[in-house]
């Protein structure tokens, strides 16, 4: 069969797609089904918030995967593509949790993870009786090796480091995660337990993709210390730089940073999501002790690896001072980075049954289901009012005042000072100029069209 993977950009508010001239991160997801798509199959990976789609290359199967703010556009590609009579099947975190929407957009929906079912569904295409869901009744082995196909994908739509013939790339050491916060689909998708991948497949596929500049996209790469500690080892002696994300209880092991810091980790994305303790048990996020963020911050610092922090606006408890002590919070404890995000009950979490319940959801336009738009009742604000507060503190945040500041505090801690002065000034321009247009820093991708 001829197989078109599609990784969709979201809409604006006219139901347009967003473009830009370059993508981040190239689709792991895509990836891996293509590496276990038999070879007799002619593949072509498209990643849509870049690349146009060509809707007449006589395609037999269309596979698209899509978060809730993308769905808009995957539905748009969707029916285009069944009205020139392509088959298309669904899959990702939106179609997992609301399949029977998907279903009227698709001939086939994958609900959940696809890792163990893919071969089977390509088998069901090629012979004419594919089914109308397909869910796996249990999570993929790790254990077996899988590695993603990254040779026809195009590369080229990525920034590459310096002197790198590559972008970063993407690959992950676990799945899944023991925690419950409300506002997060993660342990739907990926279940309440861990997974783990043998410490010598991820080795094998450091050599196999062959550079060395990757993002670990682990929601919490320290979850097991005594795992955390020999890929940590390990991945010492493959001499690369990575950056990942971790979970603040961290600290109940923090022998893991400086082994973390030792194997080339960078800096580490730290879900803290709000400085107010009521805020934090309201999404039970609980575990994340405030009282221990500075420490936190100060050992990443010494041992070298920059801390960037997630924050989330407009939680039950938040009120409009919230806004300028976060960002007097940020800067005093000399945060590399952050990404601001507005509270968003996305489907299939805790939050958005309760606000459902609470008739508090205002939009169930998804592709403004992007963390950074208001589309639930605030208690303590009007919608517009989070969502003006929110854009001012992002603009606060990345002041020319502030982006020198943050330069003169965390390029002195580098290996490599030329390097992160760089490529840290021109990444914290270019958000500079995102925000002041309303587009989230991390959203799509660089130089908006």
């Amino acid at each position: 069969m001829k197989i078109l993977f599609i990784y969709p950009t979201r809409l604006d508010r006219d139901q347009a797609p967003i473009k830009y001239k370059k993508a981040f991160l190239p689709p792991l997801s895509l990836a891996i089904l293509n590496g276990l798509t038999p070879r007799h199959h002619e593949v072509r990976v498209i990643n849509d918030i870049v690349e146009k789609i060509d809707f007449y290359s006589n395609f037999d199967l269309v596979a698209i995967t899509a978060m809730t703010t993308q769905i808009g556009r995957a539905y748009q590609i969707a029916d285009k593509f069944r009205e020139l009579g392509v088959k298309v099947i669904i899959g990702g975190i939106h179609a997992t949790v609301l399949p029977e929407e998907a279903k009227e957009h698709a001939d086939s929906v994958v609900i959940g993870e696809a890792d163990n079912l893919w071969e089977d569904i390509l088998n069901d295409f090629e012979n004419n009786r594919n089914k109308d869901f397909y869910q796996d009744t249990s999570r993929p082995d790790l254990q077996k090796l899988i590695l993603p196909r990254w040779d026809n994908i195009n590369l080229n739509i990525y920034p590459k480091p310096r002197g790198h013939t590559l972008p970063k790339m993407p690959l992950f050491t676990t799945r899944g995660c023991v925690f419950n916060c409300k506002f997060c689909s993660v342990s739907k998708y990926f279940g309440r337990t861990y997974r783990f991948k043998p410490i010598s497949h991820v080795i094998k596929e450091i050599e196999y993709i062959g550079t060395n500049n990757y993002f670990f996209v682990d929601d919490n790469i320290a979850c097991n210390s005594d795992y955390s500690g020999e890929l940590f080892k390990a991945i010492r002696k493959k001499s690369i730089n990575w950056l990942s994300q971790i979970s603040t209880t961290v600290l109940t092991t923090p022998e893991l940073i400086d082994l973390a810091a030792k194997s080339g980790c960078t800096s580490l994305f730290i879900g803290i999501e709000s400085i107010n303790r009521e805020s934090l048990k309201s999404v039970n996020k609980g575990f994340n002790k405030i009282e221990k963020y500075e420490e936190l911050f100060a050992r990443l610092r010494k041992s070298g690896i920059k801390p960037f922090v997630s924050i989330i606006f407009g939680l039950d408890e938040d009120t409009p001072e919230q806004f300028k002590l976060t960002i007097d919070f940020l800067m005093k404890n000399k945060i590399g980075n952050a990404y601001f995000w507005i509270l968003t009950p996305l489907p299939g979490t805790k939050l958005y049954d309760e606000m459902e319940s609470e008739d508090r959801i205002i939009s169930k336009d998804w592709s403004r289901y992007n963390l950074s738009d208001v589309v639930f009742q605030p208690k303590n604000f009007t919608p517009n009012e989070l969502y003006d507060g929110y854009w001012k503190a992002f603009q606060e945040f990345f002041s020319l005042k502030n982006i020198a500041k943050r330069l003169y505090y965390n390029v002195p801690i580098t290996s490599q000072p030329f390097d992160a002065f760089t490529r840290s000034l021109f990444y914290q321009l270019h958000y500079r100029k995102k925000v002041k247009i309303h587009d989230h820093p991390l959203s799509g991708g660089i130089y908006r069209i």
